[in-house]
């Protein structure tokens, strides 16, 4: 059978990631505080549990209406430029498609996710942000898919490059942002958003492979 997901799958991911980003918020703060301000585990962590009460209460309609309603609702409560970044990214992402995706239909979503990003925050694919491990992601997700990867398989190395892209950050220089203006003490840290691309698509790719 099919990876797919519907209008509820969406909205039991947002509170899954609501749940995640709660965990994670500690670390993330931490590797921010590394080389920048030290709040984006805090907020990652409010905007995704403003995103999971609203979907939450309202039982949205569709995917598109459950990321765009929930992407700004990440926006209002985020209060940083991470969350225009997610917005935007939410928004391009659930512009198109209605009650069910396909994995094809999600890496035409993730790429809209990324265009929308870059569009919003003027950055980059290697400039040290959240990109860095979103687009190998989306790389791996269409190279199997025009391969034909078995679709659990293709899955897990959707996270696996997620997660090699993240590390990556180790070796590159922040060139946008709060980032930049640290960029000697980011030497050789991760970059906590390219972290939170991981832990999102992690949370997505876990809940597929538990269906």
């Amino acid at each position: 059978m099919a990876l797919t997901l519907n209008t509820q799958d969406v909205t039991v991911l947002l509170l899954k990631l609501a749940e995640v980003f709660e965990q994670n918020k500690d670390r993330l703060n931490e590797l921010d505080m590394r080389i920048g301000d030290g709040d984006h585990g805090l907020s990652m962590g409010r905007g995704f549990s403003a995103a999971a009460k609203h979907v939450q209460e309202q039982a949205p309609a569709s995917i598109s209406a459950a990321l765009m309603d929930g992407g700004l609702q990440f926006n209002e409560a985020a209060g940083s430029t991470i969350g225009i970044l997610m917005f935007s990214a939410m928004r391009e992402a659930g512009k198109s498609v209605m009650n069910e995706v396909t994995l094809t239909d999600m890496a035409g979503m993730l790429e809209a996710a990324v265009a929308g990003i870059i569009k919003r925050g003027k950055a980059q694919v290697g400039q040290k942000t959240i990109l860095d491990s979103l687009h190998p992601a989306l790389e791996a997700l269409r190279s199997g898919l025009e391969s034909g990867t078995e679709e659990k398989t293709l899955v897990a190395e959707v996270i696996k490059a997620a997660a090699d892209g993240a590390e990556h950050t180790r070796e590159l220089a922040p060139e946008v942002g709060r980032a930049r203006w640290f960029s000697e003490r980011s030497k050789g840290q991760i970059d906590p958003g390219a972290v939170s691309g991981h832990l999102i698509l992690q949370t997505i790719g876990v809940y597929l492979l538990g269906r």
